[in-house]
């Protein structure tokens, strides 16, 4: 049995873990679920991110990607600062 973690367990999820939200490209509405990352816009093939992933423990968990099964989360992380961050965090470490 594999352990799963509590933020992303569906049976402890509400309503509002469930939200819509433009496409930045084309204006088309699309649903995003709490641990959805990346989605691909079926009106205009753009790739569109989730923007509540900030919110959840995806952005600071270092499992996320394991934990979701894919890397959406790496380029998420890369593309809004977060692995940076990760990264001094590493090395800071290693510095003590």
């Amino acid at each position: 049995m594999t352990k799963q973690c509590p933020g992303m367990n569906r049976s402890n999820w509400t309503s509002d873990d469930i939200v819509e939200h433009a496409c930045p490209s084309c204006g088309r509405r699309l649903e995003f679920w709490k641990d959805d990352v990346r989605r691909k816009c079926p009106k205009c093939g753009k790739p569109c991110f989730n923007p509540n992933v900030g919110n959840t423990c995806l952005a600071w968990c270092a499992s996320a990607a394991d934990c979701l099964g894919n890397r959406d989360i790496e380029t998420w992380k890369k593309e809004h600062g977060f692995a940076e961050k990760d990264e001094e965090d590493q090395t800071s470490g290693e510095q003590a």
